[in-house]
């Protein structure tokens, strides 16, 4: 199975109250280049295939119409680039995959094909691009407009984007560059071409200024989990990223999304990694009390302003034993609203999910290590998908924990991999079937 760490540049990337907990920070502050480097060690001693930084623009400020709860409990707020953090991460992990968020909803494509191409070199073949449509009003008036793009105009944008991305980083061949030190000649000018792209939503002459890169383009990681999210990773993406609550709910993302490959006529199949939260002790009982702490450690109203922000409804309207799939007007992230509707069909209420949804937006698995590994062992074999998104609720701590304790009970059983294979990010994922 594959490993890669969910992560973000960011005090509290994806439980609110981390930070608070005692196996986070220590001697650390997520500013300080040692975590990122302590981090990056860690996961390459556990032969992970990379740590994929989440990223967004958002500040959450459609609870009660103000970001004041997000401010106050720090909900994925504030948020750091990740970007200059892979070349310090790459020089002290030479194994270590490193997958990086770039929004087509308002970078320049040239700009993002440019940076995503020359961290290609500087990692040696180990970056991918997490392929994201911002969401958020609040991204939105940041960035110079004056309400967001409606949902399935953003895909539309998407499509032309990675378009004109993929010329970019094909505009240059392979053997474009031939140091001719006697003749001094550094480029063959008919291997590197102009693109003339002239689209409905962008126009670039080009060439790229980067020559080819290790591995040609970023290896393609999606996330969309709506019918039209499913769609553009059926065509675009090699890498999918998904949360589901359960394997029944993962069966059926699954089958979704080889109906949609189905559709264009794909053969090859995307990779599916499984968000999950591991919450690992030496014991089961430590292991639930851990758990205990992390869930009582969310306050509900900064739970209630992160859920807000993610679906763009504002819940403080919305009565607390309301069931989930009565509210109505999401605008945010579809398919996540949806998906957990569909896992939770015991008539879930919001007082119920605030919790578990601030305490980790995956599913938690809970126990000593063998109980850790036979979890995994069961999702991997009935859910179809390849392997796993580990989803952290204290740092260093739980990654610490988690490479201690849990992937050598899963080399053990013959699982994992006790070593890492030569090779590109792409490669690693692309030649293991």
């Amino acid at each position: 199975m594959h490993l890669a760490l969910l992560i973000s540049n960011s005090v509290s990337p994806h439980t609110i109250g981390q930070w608070r907990l005692p196996r986070s920070y220590r001697g650390f502050n997520f500013t300080d280049p040692e975590f990122w480097e302590h981090l990056a060690r860690t996961a390459e001693r556990g032969l992970f295939d990379m740590v994929f930084f989440a990223d967004a623009y958002s500040l959450h400020d459609v609870y009660k119409g103000t970001p004041d709860d997000t401010i106050r409990y720090a909900v994925q707020y504030p948020r750091l680039d990740p970007l200059p953090l892979i070349p310090m991460m790459s020089r002290v992990a030479r194994q270590l995959g490193f997958g990086v968020t770039g929004s087509t909803t308002f970078l320049p494509p040239y700009w993002l094909a440019r940076h995503f191409a020359t961290l290609d070199h500087l990692t040696g073949g180990r970056i991918g691009w997490n392929i994201v449509m911002s969401y958020a009003r609040s991204e939105a008036v940041n960035f110079g407009l004056d309400q967001m793009l409606e949902h399935d105009d953003r895909y539309a944008v998407a499509e032309e984007y990675v378009d004109l991305c993929n010329q970019l980083w094909s505009s240059w061949d392979e053997d474009a560059v031939v140091w001719d030190r006697e003749h001094g000649i550094y480029a063959d000018p008919s291997k590197v071409h102009k693109i003339n792209f002239a689209g409905d939503h962008f126009r670039c002459e080009g060439p790229l200024h980067v020559p080819a890169s290790p591995q040609g383009r970023p290896l393609m990681l999606q996330a969309g989990q709506s019918p039209r999210g499913l769609a553009f990773a059926a065509k675009h993406a090699e890498v999918c990223f998904a949360v589901r609550h359960n394997a029944k709910g993962m069966r059926s993302h699954r089958k979704s999304l080889d109906a949609e490959l189905a559709k264009i006529g794909r053969i090859d199949r995307p990779k599916i990694l499984w968000g999950i939260m591991p919450i690992v002790a030496e014991t089961h009982a430590q292991a639930v009390e851990k758990q205990r702490q992390l869930i009582e450690n969310v306050p509900l109203e900064a739970a209630l302003a992160m859920m807000s922000g993610h679906f763009g409804v504002d819940l403080s309207k919305v009565p607390l034993d309301e069931p989930l799939e009565n509210v109505e007007g999401a605008q945010g992230v579809r398919g996540s609203m949806a998906a957990i509707a569909e896992d939770y069909s015991d008539r879930m209420t919001l007082r119920q999910l605030a919790p578990r949804f601030g305490a980790g937006i995956a599913p938690h698995v809970v126990g000593s290590p063998a109980e850790i590994a036979d979890q995994l062992e069961a999702f991997h074999d009935a859910a179809d998908g390849d392997g796993f998104m580990l989803v952290t609720h204290a740092l260093p701590g739980s990654l610490e924990e988690f490479v201690e304790l849990v992937v050598p009970e899963l080399q053990r059983r013959g699982v994992f991999r006790k070593a890492y294979s030569p090779g590109t990010l792409r490669q690693r994922f692309m030649d293991t079937d």
